[in-house]
């Protein structure tokens, strides 16, 4: 079976986590990663700048926005693109974007 990969970016809020967990109860799983853009990220001097503290552990927040990363089935990529659709109201109700790739070579027991 061909994998597919689809990148989804959602800026962070209240609603990012429900979204994932609506996601993961979809079936399907991703690596998240909290990221920031980089405009946001070259604001602050090398000083002042934390890429993660104790705020976001505490409060379960993540930085500005999170990557998340999907390995899927050919077969399963339009269903798991509905849910993110449906989720994000078409990014109406949350902003982010996704896209999707081929990936040519995949091995791996996860």
């Amino acid at each position: 079976m061909k994998k597919k990969e689809l990148y989804f970016v959602l800026e962070s809020s209240e609603r990012a986590f429900s979204t994932l967990e609506e996601i993961k109860q979809a079936g399907f799983n991703a690596t998240v990663v909290s990221t920031e853009s980089l405009r946001h990220a070259v604001e602050y001097t090398p000083e002042d700048h934390h890429f993660l503290n104790l705020r976001h552990i505490e409060q379960n927040q993540l930085l500005q926005s999170i990557l998340c990363l999907f390995v899927v089935d050919e077969n399963r990529l339009e269903e798991l693109k509905e849910v993110i659709r449906r989720c994000t109201n078409n990014f109406k109700g949350l902003k982010g974007f996704m896209y999707s790739r081929d990936i040519l070579d995949y091995e791996g027991s996860i």
